[in-house]
């Protein structure tokens, strides 16, 4: 089968001038009858991107939101703590989800930056 839509798909290179003909009397016959003109292939290939656009919004969301989340603590850090040194934000932005938000519990306990580096130390262990 794919063989057969490989063979159509090379038959049916067109020239670009009769390429661009090909498309300007697609889209006035889909026009005229007031529906698109999409093969079975076609359909499959929008519903299976449209599947794929779905996961790719779900991915980009989750990283917004533990980019959020990330910046939250680490506001509250700051003012909980003072100036974090590099290292230490090193430290933060590569923990997971889980230790994040583990951190923004832990952090209303905190009372200085070594109360930070105990709990960033514990974590590794």
């Amino acid at each position: 089968m794919l063989n057969l839509f490989n063979f159509i798909d090379w038959i049916l290179g067109l020239p670009k001038a009769l390429e661009r003909k090909f498309w300007q009397e697609l889209q006035a016959y889909e026009e005229e009858r007031k529906v698109p003109y999409i093969t079975s292939v076609e359909r499959i290939g929008y519903d299976r991107g449209k599947v794929e656009g779905r996961q790719e919004g779900r991915l980009e969301e989750a990283q917004r939101s533990l980019e959020r989340e990330r910046s939250l603590i680490l506001r509250q850090l700051t003012r909980k703590v003072g100036a974090l040194p590099d290292h230490t934000l090193d430290c933060i932005n590569a923990l997971s989800i889980e230790h994040l938000e583990s951190l923004g519990e832990a952090l209303l306990d905190f009372e200085s930056i070594e109360d930070l580096t105990n709990w960033l130390n514990s974590q590794g262990e």
